[in-house]
């Protein structure tokens, strides 16, 4: 050993056999590293990750419909009507609450949308939605993904070390699922984020020593609570199944004493029963309903639970393999070392005697499994559904990637790591040809056209990315066999970066104008003069209801477009369509015989008059997948 590097001069070190020497420092590259991974830094070395894919260009896209412009609408209503426990849908002061209210979804997806526009506001004068709102609205959500991230990493490195712990972190947060969702305001960021964090505190609380840490036990419980409170029974059924089988395949029952089960449970109903209470009492003794008659009760718990699960309401449906290709798609590069981890896993933890490490890899494994067959049993199927099961996969395989890199584990010389890095290779070929598999894993309709032409240039982008890091690993695999194993993961971590900074600050935002109607609205904002209405045809994504502050007609049927119309006589009129189809559809009600409307690509007047029995003309714009009209009538045809 080399003196230099002991605290104690030669002598004092050599001849006295009480001092124990301490070891060499490090040099060159690893000693940066292990000052990186010491104290505090590996925290923030997570905190800026997230903030890193997430905030940069966080509002630069308008609100997505369905979802994102369905909830901001409800929480938008909350701040007008000062009712903050009473979600409503398309209500407006003064009018009747009759069939009015929201019961689909539980109430702090909203109070995190309310909170910012009660601060910042939300309603321009001139009309609809603030400039750059969309910022502020999703801060939170980006907060609570980061939470995840938080969550993730304090157990892989209080169980297996900061390397793993970081590594995790980076898996879960440079997934594609997870990066898209973190940059939207709907529920399930929520959902995971909190559940993530609040399964960490469980089990750093419950099974890191024996005496457990009561702190951290009850705020895993509260934030277990919260998670019901974001989207529902999910997010204290998942984690309350997963203990349970924990339980019983472990036969570990003396560490249920230390969990605090029943002051924890009482804590996580305390943050998330009152609510439901007081929805479930009120919407039963005033008969308060939502706009399918449905009261608290009926839509929530059975229409969206119960119904969801074994009957099908909305979303896809398909087999037990459904997700497979979802979270091939949505966790890449990771995903065949999350496969392969957790069948090691699987043969590592399958014997009667665990470590304190091992305990914690069986219950993340069940985590995985039970997570993905509650909704690969579930009728109702979305992309995202697959979710809440990413941060446990992360965690398997930056288990097992660590491993392998410290040769302390081995995925053979040929047939593994072959198998591994193929499957990298046909995900990223996949990607590269179909980048509408990457907005389908968060959006609602999978059959609504693509802008396969915007697309191009993040197209490219991720074939180019994905493409080099898949050759890196080919080069290595064929002729740096020997240190494919150091490598794989610093080649994973580097392309994933990439790509996650990719598609979160270019791609998300280039594909935003297809699913958005921000920029139709502050065009109707621009133009309209005084009472000049706008009304949305044979169309219901949300989004026209939240930018137009809940100011617009829906004109679901050509009687209503008529009587609409009729009402307005003499003015300019302003239609949003949604595809050419249905912009064809309006011209034939206006004008029998006609096939397509005479469009000229503006947004500017048309005569006074225009609109006849015998001819209509248009102006009009296109974004994507919608189409905006102006058109001035008079009564004529529709007298």
């Amino acid at each position: 050993m080399n003196p230099a590097y002991l605290d104690l001069p030669m002598s004092e070190s050599t001849n006295n056999p009480d001092v124990t020497p301490e070891p060499a420092k490090p040099t060159g590259l690893k000693k940066y590293v292990d000052y990186a991974f010491s104290g505090w830094r590996p925290w923030a070395l997570v905190g800026l990750l997230g903030c890193v894919l997430y905030f940069p260009g966080l509002g630069t896209s308008g609100l997505w419909d369905p979802w994102e412009t369905h909830y901001a609408e409800v929480a938008r209503e909350m701040v007008e009507s000062g009712n903050w426990l009473e979600p409503t849908w398309e209500h407006s002061p003064g009018q009747s609450y009759k069939e009015k209210y929201f019961f689909s979804k539980p109430v702090l997806v909203f109070w995190l949308l309310a909170v910012p526009m009660k601060i910042f506001g939300v309603q321009a004068a001139q009309g609809g939605i603030v400039s750059g709102a969309e910022w502020y609205l999703r801060i939170p959500f980006a907060l609570i993904a980061i939470l995840g991230l938080f969550g993730i990493f304090a157990l892989g490195a209080n169980f297996f070390g900061k390397r793993v712990g970081l590594l995790a972190a980076v898996i879960l947060g440079t997934s594609a699922q997870y990066y898209f969702i973190a940059r939207q305001a709907m529920t399930d960021m929520p959902l995971v984020g909190l559940m993530t964090a609040g399964i960490s505190l469980l089990l750093i609380g419950g099974f890191d020593d024996d005496k457990p840490r009561p702190g951290l036990l009850y705020s895993g419980y509260a934030l277990l609570g919260m998670a019901v409170l974001a989207k529902g029974l999910t997010g204290f059924l998942l984690p309350g199944l997963v203990f349970l089988l924990y339980f019983i395949i472990s036969a570990d029952w003396a560490r249920l004493k230390n969990m605090r089960v029943f002051t924890g449970g009482l804590i996580a109903l305390l943050m998330a029963a009152p609510w439901f209470i007081y929805m479930s009492i009120l919407s039963a003794v005033d008969n308060l309903l939502d706009d399918e008659k449905k009261t608290f009760f009926q839509r929530f718990f059975l229409h969206d639970h119960l119904y969801r699960i074994g009957h099908g309401v909305h979303g896809d449906r398909g087999t037990f393999a459904y997700f497979i290709k979802q979270l091939g798609l949505g966790t890449h590069p990771w995903f065949p070392f999350m496969v392969w981890g957790g069948i090691r896993s699987a043969q590592k933890v399958d014997r009667q005697k665990l470590t304190k490490p091992e305990r914690v890899e069986l219950f993340v494994l069940l985590w995985a499994l039970a997570g993905f067959c509650v909704y690969a049993l579930s009728v109702t199927k979305f992309h995202h559904y697959a979710l809440p099961t990413i941060p446990a996969l992360a965690l398997l395989a930056a288990i097992w990637l660590v491993r392998w890199s410290q040769a302390k584990e081995t995925f053979g010389r040929i047939l593994i790591p072959l198998a591994l890095i193929l499957g990298v290779i046909m995900i990223s070929r996949d990607i590269g040809l179909m980048p509408k598999n990457l907005t389908d894993l968060f959006v609602y309709n999978y059959t609504r056209d693509f802008p396969k032409d915007k697309a191009v240039i993040g197209q490219i982008g991720y074939g180019i990315v994905f493409g080099l890091m898949s050759l890196a690993l080919t080069v290595f695999f064929l002729f740096f066999r020997k240190r494919l194993a150091a490598w794989t993961p610093r080649i994973l971590v580097i392309g994933a970066l990439l790509a996650s900074i990719w598609g979160g600050w270019y791609f998300f935002n280039q594909m935003g104008p297809h699913w958005t109607q921000r920029h139709m609205f502050d065009s109707y904002y621009a133009l309209r003069k005084q009472n000049e209405p706008i009304g949305a045809y044979l169309m219901n994504w949300r989004g026209e209801t939240f930018y137009s502050c809940n100011q617009v007609t829906q004109l679901k049927n050509n009687t209503r477009l008529k009587a609409w119309v009729k009402k307005h006589q003499g003015k300019r009129l302003f239609i949003l369509v949604e595809k050419a189809a249905q912009g064809c559809k309006l011209t034939q009600t206006c004008s029998p015989g006609k096939t397509r409307p005479p469009f000229s690509i503006s947004l500017q007047a048309v005569t006074p008059g225009s609109c006849s029995k015998t001819s209509t003309q248009f102006s009009s714009r296109a974004w994507a997948s919608k189409t905006f009209f102006s058109c001035s009538v008079t009564s004529g045809w529709w007298s």
